[in-house]
């Protein structure tokens, strides 16, 4: 029975002296002093009376304090809650009425929007500096509390991710250990050459399961973990050079900002330590990946998959990485431990190679969403399916061709936004009268978002003051970036508004 605790003392006893992580705050620890930190973090937590299935909210930027914050935590047997930074004040109280957190720890940055959000929390812990009330997390260090077996067991919660549905309610999945050390493992064998010191770089968020199962990779590899707080294109290639990275993980539109960089300096960087780039949330375009082979000279693989699954549904390898060839608009063929079927609105499989609802059924899919009964009804078939809301279609050779989003989900710069959310937030400002809001094709960000707005009688909005109303209100990422207005929205015969409608001609 093991957890990610259990894989962090295995690693300490063969590398103690190995360097585990370091970020661009200046922190760098080694697996032994890893280990350290995070039993002295963990004693810290058991002292504020944290403990066995407390959860706590982590709301922080990518950092060494995010990593031994979120072990400690498990350590300690409470449950670290991953938030997304960028959530504003409203859409974190109704996430936090879900989790009910028992405590907080963040970046000084962000205590203001827990403290506005969550009041009342039994500890709030900020990492680095701290005022208002919040304790500093340098103080925190106790011995070790005694090991709570049941919390570490591989059977047991080690965090929760949050997503938001198409009506803009929260959902949280519980992770669980032995889901995840096992996808990890497998994804190992998979690539091959990740060994003791390698080298990765951080970018993903680490409050994205993209982004914390590159780090656990990484630690169950033994290798080196550069984290990056914040995507920059040119900390990046100087990274890549200067600290010889071999691995990291990005979305396509990352990787066009990186080509642009590279190929934008005077001098061209050595980038020979690159081993391999892996990449979600999108296929990359011929163009994009003719380019980056181009300019960036490393292997290529695609994951397709969710935070439900705890894992990756499908990979394109990097041999099917070919300007042109057939597969690469593909999402690769489907991974091992997976049942999947393709089926039609009522429910039934379509023929092969036709599209549908993609349903996935594996020993790793989550069992169900967290103390939301109504959600994971709505999310699983009576037999166990998760309905993933991808259309998909699976070719004559297995592979997996997402082609559209059923839930008219838009992804701009690898984040979800979901139109509804937008939509009844923009909806309350008294010059809106209807909105629709859908994705646009962006050069930068893969997507972008736009609203379409009928003004309210006897009203003349501008597209910059309803930008800027809404940025108080919602995270930046999912406000719009621009608006246009219209005497009337299209609609089918039953009242609903039809999008694709919208999105023609764009």
């Amino acid at each position: 029975m093991q957890s990610w605790i259990h894989v962090l003392e295995w690693r300490a006893s063969a590398h103690r002296d190995r360097t585990a992580v370091r970020d661009d705050r200046g922190a760098r620890l080694t697996y032994g002093g890893l280990l350290d930190a995070v039993e002295r973090r963990a004693g810290g937590w058991a002292a504020l009376g944290v403990g066995d299935g407390d959860v706590v909210a982590v709301m922080a930027r990518n950092s060494a304090d995010f990593l031994v914050h979120a072990l400690a935590l498990m350590r300690a047997g409470a449950i670290p809650a991953f938030v997304n930074w960028r959530l504003a004040a409203p859409e974190l109280a109704r996430l936090c009425a879900l989790l009910t957190p028992v405590a907080a720890v963040a970046d000084p940055a962000f205590t203001g929007t827990v403290d506005a959000a969550a009041p009342g929390l039994r500890a709030r812990v900020a990492i680095g500096t701290a005022d208002g009330g919040w304790l500093p997390d340098a103080g925190l260090d106790a011995p070790p509390p005694p090991r709570p077996t049941e919390r570490l067991s591989a059977t047991g919660v080690f965090g929760l991710m949050h997503t938001s549905g198409t009506t803009g309610r929260p959902k949280a999945i519980p992770l669980d250990n032995a889901s995840l050390i096992r996808s990890l493992s497998g994804f190992a064998i998979e690539i091959g050459d990740q060994v003791p010191g390698s080298r990765h770089l951080q970018l993903m968020p680490l409050f994205h399961l993209a982004g914390w199962a590159q780090a656990m990779q990484c630690v169950l590899t033994a290798g080196e973990l550069i984290v990056h707080g914040a995507f920059q294109p040119d900390a990046v290639v100087d990274a890549i050079e200067t600290d010889r990275v071999e691995f990291f993980t990005a979305g396509p539109t990352l990787i066009d900002m990186l080509v642009a960089e590279v190929r934008g300096r005077a001098v061209r960087p050595d980038l020979s330590s690159l081993r391999e780039i892996q990449y979600g949330s999108a296929p990359i375009t011929p163009a994009s990946l003719r380019a980056a082979l181009d300019t960036l000279g490393c292997r290529f693989r695609q994951i397709y998959g969710n935070t439900e699954c705890q894992s990756f549904i499908s990979l394109l390898h990097p041999d099917d990485h070919v300007p042109g060839g057939p597969h690469l608009p593909s999402a690769g063929n489907v991974t091992l431990g997976w049942e999947v079927r393709v089926v039609a609105p009522d429910g039934s499989d379509v023929p092969p190679g036709e599209p549908g609802e993609l349903l996935i059924r594996g020993d790793s899919l989550t069992s169900g969403y967290w103390r939301d009964p109504d959600a994971t009804a709505a999310a699983f078939t009576p037999d166990g399916w998760y309905r993933t809301g991808d259309v998909v279609r699976i070719d004559a050779e297995g592979y997996l061709f997402v082609v559209d989003r059923a839930k008219d989900m838009i992804i701009s710069g690898g984040e979800n936004v979901f139109p509804a959310e937008v939509e009844a937030a923009l909806a309350e400002h008294p010059d809106v009268a209807e909105v629709a809001v859908i994705g646009v094709p962006d050069e930068r960000w893969g997507e972008a978002v736009h609203a379409v707005v009928v003004p309210a009688p006897g009203t003349a909005p501008s597209g910059p003051d309803l930008i800027a109303w809404i940025r108080t209100r919602i995270a930046h990422f999912k406000c719009p970036r621009t608006v246009e207005f219209t005497d009337a929205l299209p609609r089918n015969a039953t009242g609903k508004v039809v999008k694709t409608a919208l999105r023609e001609g764009r």
